[in-house]
């Protein structure tokens, strides 16, 4: 029970960051940009893949959920670096009305950081290690 009450955990986080990612690129952002647009389509599509594999298991499911999670750890990690950097630069060279931008831009990076870095994370660490454990040779 404690395990399947733990993949409808890991199901629903995934459905959960399927949906902010889509929201988040397809109606928040003001502009369409198609490298990111396509991004957040792969994320989102492999993100609803894995909650469907967790959720009826399947054989594929726990290489789907483990790509769907370092996908996600890798967007995240590269869209808060690239919102750090921008919000950095912002802030130096526009001075006191960067610092807006900056602080917007902040904002935006800690909304991301429990979805596509923190989540993910704790998603591998529960789906576990991918290797099957090496037996020992016999003694001679």
């Amino acid at each position: 029970m404690h395990l399947r009450r733990g993949a409808l955990v890991i199901a629903a986080a995934d459905a959960l960051t399927a949906g902010l990612v889509l929201f988040g690129v397809f109606v928040a952002l003001p502009a369409r940009w198609w490298p990111v647009d396509t991004a957040a389509a792969v994320l989102a599509s492999v993100e609803v893949a894995a909650a469907v594999g967790v959720l009826a298991p399947a054989p594929w499911a726990r290489r789907v959920a483990r790509t769907a999670s370092v996908i996600a750890l890798g967007a995240g990690l590269s869209t808060a670096s690239a919102l750090a950097l921008t919000a950095s630069w912002l802030s130096g060279i526009y001075g006191p009305v960067g610092r807006g931008g900056a602080i917007v831009l902040a904002f935006i990076a800690t909304l991301v950081l429990p979805y596509l870095v923190v989540l993910p994370i704790v998603q591998l660490l529960w789906l576990g290690s991918n290797r099957k454990p090496v037996r020992a040779l016999p003694e001679i």
